[in-house]
Parts: C-alpha cells; structure tokens; sequence
C-alpha cells in the first residue's frame, strides 16, 4: 500500500527537500505559538495580539507578489535558501534581545512582520519546487506529503512548544525554529536540480504579473477552482468564529473541549493526506475535487442537524477528511495545467486569494451571527463549503479535467 511512499523517498533530492520543509514548518508553528504566548503574557491585551496578527498577515498582500515574481526570476533554490537565512536571522534577533535584555514588544513585531513579508517565498516556492524533483506519476503522494507536513506540524509544533514555553520561556522556544531554517537552507544547497527546470531555462520568461494572471483568470479549470476554493476559505473562516461559541453555550464546554474539536479536524485532514499519497491515479480530478467540496459542506450540516458533543466531532473530523483531497488534487491538475516559467507567480496568487479571503469570512460571521443566530450561520458556512462544489459541475472543462499524464525521464525534463 506504502509503495508509492517508498518510491518517492528514494528519490534522494526531493527526500532532502521534503525533510528540510516539514522541520522548518514545525518551527514556524512552534514559533508562532510562543510569539502569542509572549505577547499576550507582556500585555495582557487582546488588542496586542490583534496588532501581532495584522504583522503575521498584513506584508503577505505585498511580499507574497514580489515572492512570486523573484521565483519565476532567478533559480528557485536560491530564492528560497535567502528566504531561509533572512527569517531566520530575524527570528533569532528576539531570543537574543531578551539575553540581553533589550527586547521589546516592537521587536517582535517587527520579527512577525519579516515573517510575513517573505512567508510566500516557501508557500509558493514548495509547489512550485516539486514538480522538477518527481516524476508525474508521483504528484500526488508528493503533494499529500506537503501537506502532511503542515497538518503534523500544526498539530505537533504548538504542543511541543507548550512544553518549551514553560520549561524554558518563549523567546528561548524559537531557537528551535531558526535552527530549522538553516537546516531547511542547508537542505536546499544540496538539491540537484536539472538545468532545464531553472527559469530562464529553455523557456521565454514573461516579466510582471501580467501573463500569470491572465493564465489563472482566462483558463477554465484554474479561474472555476480557485474562485471555488475562496469561497469555500470563506466558509472555513466563518466556521472559525463560530465554533468556539458553539462548544461554550451549545455543548457547555472549555478550552479543552474546543482543543479537541480543532484536533478532530487536524485529524481528519492527516488521514486523508497519508491515504491519498498511496493513490497515483490522476484521471477525473475535477470531479473529485467538486464531490469531495460537497462533501465537506454536508460534514458541517451534521453538526448543525444533529447537536451534540459526538457529532461535532465526527462533522469535523469529516471536514478535514474531505479538506485535503481539496488541495492536493487540486495542486496534481494545476500543476499539469501551469507552465513551468509561471509556476512561481501564479501560485503565488492562488494561494494569496484564497487565504485572504478566510479572514473576510470570519468578519462576515462576526457580524452575522448576532443577527441569524448560531443555527442560521452554521447552515451558511456549510453551504459556502460544499456549494461551490455543485456549481463546478456547470464548468464544463473541470469535469472533464484530469491530472499530468506519466512521462519518460526524458519528457520529464524538458517540461519542468
């Protein structure tokens, strides 16, 4: 069952890629724990933690676009080795400051903002990396992988750095994640990669976004998926603002209840993640992508038909379940359909469209929920999950869209 594992792990460079990427994805997740931690025990202000997030978030709108265009730019490898090395001085100026006792809450502001300045560098230099380090047959078992690893790590980072936070304080915590840059960027120098899967290999190299967004606006298949998945990052971040009220007045619970719910979810989404990588088969990716959203949207109707401690659990355990087939198929068809000069930018803009848009969705439920109360917006979230996947079905060529067909070593090179 393992088989395609096995195969892909053999693979030397992209085992040392994958290793280097899921360590430094642990770190972030321990790292962003301890920055809260920190700021909130300094503050005690919800508003403190309101501006740290705004620095976490708000320099991805402008780095995101520039990280796009410099992988597209220059040889991916050294874009993201810079990356690496610049997080994490960054990060380590804060475990540093406090030794000296300097540090000060701008500080760590300004290390988030770093953070979230450069983030997109690896959110869309991953993607856009793997295809010159797999074979077609394997995307899909690498693209589970990637995603493995930010499910394992959001599981296993926080917790872990719990127990650091206490044993040895927060700005100590973060050295493991700038240990975990340049064990990433050490990685990154050892990866063989062919010449002809460099930009400006082989291939003319349109400047600006301009090419990048015609491509994700003008194709069928990738304006219907990502116009899909932003409404469906809208349901998630609805889902949010609710489900913390839900566990506190529907099922009378705590913080630990509601750990547990997000857990279920995380869960959902690592088993899904490790079954599908076992899957090579790539035909029919439309519909897949279109039943699995449906799908989800139905996991949180159970949630809203049936109350309850055991069907929350499940309702979103499911909704994990069906998340990662979302991302991974839908990253196998769109890397068939991108052509390699373009990979760094149009990713770059997917992933930035759809993520911002989460936000959006948890301001519309905070909003809304007064109003309609918590019966109406769990219905509302469920059906900007899982509609848009019954819409897709009038997209003519996603439902007949499949991923990358296999191909000899030699075609291989020539396309990436």
């Amino acid at each position: 069952m393992f088989d395609t594992y096995r195969d892909v792990f053999a693979l030397r460079d992209f085992r040392r890629f994958w290793l280097g990427a899921s360590l430094s994805m642990f770190g972030d997740g321990m790292t962003r724990m301890a920055f809260i931690w920190f700021v909130y025990q300094q503050t005690s202000s919800a508003a403190a933690l309101g501006i740290l997030m705004i620095c976490y978030t708000g320099p991805v709108l402008i780095g995101g676009l520039v990280a796009g265009w410099a992988l597209d730019r220059f040889d991916r490898r050294t874009v993201m080795i810079a990356d690496c090395v610049i997080r994490g001085a960054a990060i380590a100026l804060v475990p540093l400051f406090h030794w000296l006792g300097i540090l000060q809450l701008w500080h760590v502001y300004a290390a988030a903002a770093v953070y979230g300045l450069l983030m997109m560098v690896s959110l869309a230099g991953i993607p856009t990396m793997i295809p010159s380090l797999v074979s077609a047959k394997q995307l899909n078992t690498a693209n589970a992988l990637e995603i493995l690893s930010y499910t394992v790590s959001g599981i296993a980072g926080p917790a872990l750095a719990g127990l650091l936070i206490a044993g040895f304080g927060a700005p100590a915590t973060v050295l493991v994640d700038v240990a975990s840059y340049f064990i990433f960027a050490f990685a990154l120098a050892g990866v063989r990669l062919s010449p002809l899967a460099r930009p400006g290999a082989g291939n003319a190299h349109p400047s600006g976004l301009g090419a990048a967004i015609r491509l994700l606006v003008g194709h069928p298949v990738l304006a219907s998926i990502t116009l899909m998945f932003i409404v469906f990052s809208m349901g998630m971040g609805a889902l949010s603002v609710w489900l913390p009220i839900y566990v506190t007045n529907d099922l009378h619970g705590g913080s630990t209840l509601y750990g547990l719910l997000l857990s279920a979810t995380a869960l959902g989404e690592s088993a899904s993640a490790l079954g599908l990588g076992t899957v090579s088969n790539h035909r029919a990716l439309g519909l897949k992508i279109m039943a699995a959203q449906v799908l989800a949207g139905l996991s949180i109707v159970l949630v809203g038909l049936v109350p309850g401690i055991a069907s929350a659990a499940i309702g979103l355990f499911l909704v994990g379940f069906f998340d990662s087939p979302l991302t991974i198929w839908a990253q196998t068809l769109r890397m068939a359909i991108i052509p390699p000069e373009l990979r760094g930018r149009v990713f770059a803009l997917i992933r930035l469209s759809i993520q911002g848009m989460g936000p959006a969705g948890s301001a519309i439920a905070g909003f809304l929920l007064p109003v309609i109360g918590m019966g109406a917006m769990i219905f509302i979230s469920a059906g900007a999950i899982g509609l848009p996947g019954v819409a897709g079905i009038a997209v003519g060529p996603l439902r007949r869209a499949h991923g990358p067909a296999p191909a000899s070593a030699k075609a291989r090179a020539e396309a990436s």
